[in-house]
């Protein structure tokens, strides 16, 4: 009996952890926005390539991606417009997925150090 609870909860953990990644792909080659203050950021993720644009377009941040896992990435930035910008390019931030939930995705952002946690929506192209 001991036996077949453990299979019941072992296939129960391998079809959440598997409904988990398959919710991370989400990402890609879809576009998402997050909010700084008050204004939208718009973010489309490419199979390799990941842009920010800030101030409707006017500004972006061009970066590589690099997948780790189907919920964890590293950007590598290449090139940005962003008036006053820290980060010069080949800075990398990695993002580990917390959570999806609907259209909405959660993250832990990690760059210099620091770390901390977000929320991006997917928009319509």
């Amino acid at each position: 009996m001991k036996k077949l609870y453990f299979l019941i909860a072992f296939a129960g953990a391998v079809v959440l952890s598997s409904s988990k990644l398959a919710d991370c792909n989400i990402l890609k080659n879809n576009a998402f926005k997050y909010k700084v203050g008050s204004k939208d950021v718009l973010v489309q993720f490419g199979e390799d390539e990941y842009i920010e644009y800030h101030e409707n377009k006017k500004y972006f941040i061009k970066s590589d991606i690099e997948w780790l896992t189907e919920c964890e990435y590293k950007l590598i930035i290449q090139e940005s417009t962003l008036p006053n910008f820290p980060f010069k390019t080949g800075t990398t931030m990695r993002i580990k997925i917390d959570r999806v939930k609907g259209k909405k995705v959660y993250y832990t952002a990690k760059l210099g150090g620091r770390s901390w946690e977000w929320r991006m929506t997917k928009v319509n192209k």
